[in-house]
């Protein structure tokens, strides 16, 4: 079966190139963003309290905190239970029995949300695209051939995010990071 850690730390590697970037502000979002957890989409959790605390303590030295908050296990099991919780769990990944599967759902359902990724990987498996994963989605994603599944997968991502830029032309300058996280995994 697939292991959460696993997908954990490979999705990190799309989330921000080194410790010191690990926390910043996105262009398109108010508020932080750590290690790829978006402020303005949890506002909610406890982090932010301490990355403000942080940020305060370095004298407003955003990647002097970015490293502290990277080495502090206690704000990481926060954005890992962050993403647990409302992508791997949600999707059921933990029931694909091929890591490389449940890696290519998760690292989409991230960036597009877990019903896009579900729906993507149901359409491909042949079963009803309801976002839901069901046992029958589970059965016909276990029973799918994996270089098959990378591929058609892969293939589907790009066209999924070509899609967006069609509709609305200013996404297109995340496109190029999109295509090369669809075929980094």
């Amino acid at each position: 079966m697939a292991k959460f850690e696993k997908a954990f730390k490979l999705v990190l590697k799309f989330e921000f190139s080194s410790p010191s970037n690990a926390l910043h502000r996105n262009s398109t979002e108010s508020g932080w963003t750590f290690m790829g957890v978006y402020q303005t989409a949890n506002p909610n959790l406890s982090l932010w309290n301490k990355v403000n605390a942080v940020v305060k303590s370095c004298g407003g030295d955003v990647k002097k905190a970015s490293v502290m908050l990277y080495n502090d296990s206690s704000a990481v099991d926060v954005v890992k239970s962050v993403y647990k919780t409302n992508y791997w769990d949600r999707m059921r990944l933990d029931l694909v029995t091929s890591q490389h599967k449940a890696n290519e759902m998760f690292v989409f359902g991230v960036n597009a949300g877990t019903k896009a990724a579900i729906k993507l990987s149901q359409q491909l498996v042949g079963v009803v695209d309801d976002g839901i994963i069901g046992k029958n989605t589970l059965l016909a994603i276990n029973a799918f051939d994996e270089v098959e599944f990378d591929t058609k997968f892969d293939l589907r991502e790009t066209q999924y995010y070509e899609a967006i830029v069609a509709r609305d032309k200013s996404k297109s300058i995340f496109m190029n990071g999109w295509k090369a996280r669809a075929k980094a995994v």
